[in-house]
Parts: C-alpha cells; sequence; structure tokens
C-alpha cells in the first residue's frame, strides 16, 4: 500500500511536469504561428501604421492592388512577347518585307522635294 501511493505521488508529479512541458510548448508555438512566420514587431508595427484607422487599411489595400497590378502586367506582358515574338508590330523584321518599288517611290519623293526647294529658291 505503502509503495503503491508512493507510485500515484510520483506518476501526478510526472504528469503534472509532462502538462506544464506540454503548455509552454503549446505558447511557444501559438506565438510563432499566430503571426504565420512573421515576427511578431513587424506585424505590430504594420499595425501601428496602417491597421489602426479606416483610412490607412484603405490606403494599404489600394497601394497593393496597384502594385499587385504592376507585377501581374508585367509578367503578362513578358510572356505575351515571348510566345509572340517576330509576330508584333514591335518586332517585326521590317527590312524583310523592302521592295524595289520602294526604292523608286522614295527616289522620286526626293526628286520632287528637290525640284520644289530649287523653285522656291529660285522665287525668292
Amino acid at each position: 500500500m505503502l509503495f503503491n501511493s508512493a507510485l500515484r505521488n510520483i506518476s501526478r508529479v510526472g504528469l503534472r511536469s509532462r502538462t506544464a512541458t506540454a503548455t509552454t510548448a503549446q505558447q511557444m508555438r501559438a506565438k510563432t504561428t499566430a503571426s504565420g512566420g512573421i515576427p511578431t514587431p513587424v506585424l505590430q508595427g504594420w499595425y501601428n501604421i496602417f491597421g489602426k484607422s479606416t483610412i490607412g487599411y484603405a490606403t494599404w489595400l489600394v497601394a497593393g492592388i496597384i502594385v499587385a497590378e504592376g507585377i501581374t502586367g508585367t509578367l503578362s506582358d513578358s510572356v505575351w512577347n515571348s510566345v509572340n515574338a517576330g509576330r508584333t508590330f514591335e518586332t517585326v523584321d521590317w527590312t524583310k518585307f523592302k521592295t524595289d518599288d520602294d526604292d523608286d517611290e522614295d527616289e522620286e519623293d526626293e526628286e520632287e522635294e528637290e525640284e520644289e526647294e530649287e523653285e522656291e529658291e529660285d522665287d525668292e
């Protein structure tokens, strides 16, 4: 009987220390995981700047939306340009489409401009 009571006391003490250790571990885990891995001072700073007022939070949302839109716009444009390389107006090599007829027209236009300039000089 004396042995049984001593065993009970030891087991109770062991349970208490395990429970206390488990509670402390749970509290520590709650402190670190409650913020999702973001340190508590950073979250407190964010809250002090943006979270305390409605206008601060609205500013945070608008700024976040603008930044996210800029990032997604840039990413989608880069994907579009990489997939359509050589098919858009900016990326087509227009020298491939140059013909001799274009050169003749350019020469005629230059000759007409020169004649007009000579006539203007003669009029003065």
